[in-house]
């Protein structure tokens, strides 16, 4: 279960350090995993000789998959930054 009262203190000391901060940590693991997911076929499944094609392949995973990350966790950012608003609201 989770506390109401610590959500709000942790996102606090969280939001101290920066949305840039918040951003990279949030989407880059998203963006690692995709990248990783990308490279297993070709190297164990696949029976072709690795290349520049594979290679390219996967950055362009990594690429399309940050595309997709960064905005998403930007949208976790301003929803918990107005999640914590309006909890400081209420005790205002």
């Amino acid at each position: 279960m989770k506390d109401s009262e610590n959500e709000p203190s942790k996102w606090k000391l969280e939001r101290q350090q920066g949305s840039l901060r918040f951003v990279v940590r949030t989407s880059f693991p998203a963006i690692l995993g995709v990248m990783v997911g990308q490279s297993i076929e070709p190297a164990f499944i696949s029976e072709t000789v690795w290349g520049w094609a594979q290679t390219t392949d996967i950055f362009m995973s990594g690429f399309w998959g940050s595309i997709g990350a960064i905005p998403f966790s930007l949208l976790i950012w301003w929803w918990r930054e107005r999640k914590y608003q309006y909890h400081i609201a209420k005790f205002e």
